[in-house]
């Protein structure tokens, strides 16, 4: 009578097992984290579009009622340095449209209807121009900046 024992999986087998689940789990991580970061970007993006959207809004319902725009004037020379700043970190040509620019802080926000933001940023309300001041560039390399057209 031929009896083999068999003492379960080989250290070999073990071995090969334990480096094919790190080489998954590896690949699975850079991608969560990738996806993060895009998440994070895309978020940002939406955010400056929904600023952009109220602060026309408000530009317009101002031209009308002669209401005072939320903000604090800034100068276009401090604008100016924050541009020049991204634009050489990203490699873009961004140009200013315009000529008046207002820093929105979370309380000015919240006047335009945007709650639970913490970012300051900086817009002209002829423009559409907004400048997300507190991050100013994505993890990606992309400049936080959008305008909507070239002021009148």
């Amino acid at each position: 009578m031929n009896i083999r024992k068999n003492n379960g999986i080989t250290l070999m087998a073990l071995v090969i097992t334990i480096i094919l689940l790190i080489i998954i789990s590896g690949i699975s991580i850079t991608g969560t984290i990738r996806g993060q970061e895009e998440t994070e970007e895309n978020t940002k993006i939406t955010e400056m579009y929904m600023i952009q959207h109220a602060i026309l809004e408000k530009y317009t319902k101002s031209k009308l009622t002669n209401e005072k725009l939320p903000g604090t004037d800034i100068s276009i020379e401090e604008v100016n340095t924050i541009i020049k700043n991204i634009n050489s970190k990203t490699g873009e040509k961004i140009v200013l449209k315009g000529k008046e620019y207002k820093r929105l802080s979370e309380t000015d926000l919240e006047t335009l209807g945007i709650i639970q933001e913490e970012d300051t940023y900086i817009v002209n309300y002829k423009t559409g121009e907004v400048i997300n001041e507190t991050v100013k560039i994505t993890s990606t390399g992309r400049a936080l900046y959008i305008y909507a057209t070239s002021e009148n």
